[in-house]
């Protein structure tokens, strides 16, 4: 499993959009060029960059990534039918993850905590987790990503189970800070 990301995504600029559009599928340039603003058709054109870069550097590239999706939308690699791959994007990065296994990915940025947000999506271990945690926006955000990893692992969308997922016994979630973003990672442990 390797995760790429990008970080300062506003770096980029319509000549990226414009380069995008010049060698991608046909059905991913019209997904790209839904967006309504740059920023999310910038970040639509990094994240399938990202996935053609993973299958490059597993040396099994040889075309162009087409999708197919799962009843709640989760995508699925139709013409690499062995590999599994989830995205995720956040205000100021993008990221991929290509796995042999189902995955599920997430990216945030660190953000004010909202105790009404982390009482909706948070049990009350989590809760207590939060409140004697040093920065209470950092820990939030770590197991609000994990959470949306692990759902995006599954493929469901997000459930009412919402603050129970992470003991699912099959899904295990790996965290990783970098500067101010979480980045989490859901993987099967068994099965799904």
């Amino acid at each position: 499993m390797k995760i790429f990301f990008v970080t300062d995504i506003d770096a980029f600029d319509e000549a990226f959009v414009e380069k995008c559009t010049s060698f991608f599928p046909e059905w991913r340039k019209k997904k790209m060029l839904l967006h309504k603003h740059l920023k999310g058709k910038i970040q639509n054109g990094l994240a399938y960059l990202l996935l053609i870069k993973a299958l490059k550097e597993e040396g099994i590239f040889y075309e162009m990534p087409e999708f197919e999706y799962n009843e709640h939308g989760k995508p699925y690699l139709k013409n690499y039918p062995d590999w599994y791959f989830n995205l995720s994007h956040c205000k100021s990065a993008v990221c991929c993850v290509l796995s042999k296994e189902y995955v599920g990915i997430d990216i945030e940025e660190i953000a004010l905590y909202k105790e009404s947000l982390a009482n909706y999506v948070c049990n009350d271990e989590e809760i207590t987790m939060i409140k004697n945690s040093e920065n209470k926006s950092v820990e939030f955000y770590r197991l609000w990503t994990r959470k949306e990893a692990a759902f995006k692992m599954i493929g469901s969308g997000i459930t009412k189970d919402i603050k129970n997922i992470l003991n699912t016994p099959y899904i295990n979630v790996e965290s990783y800070r970098i500067d101010n973003l979480w980045i989490s990672i859901s993987y099967k442990i068994d099965k799904c």
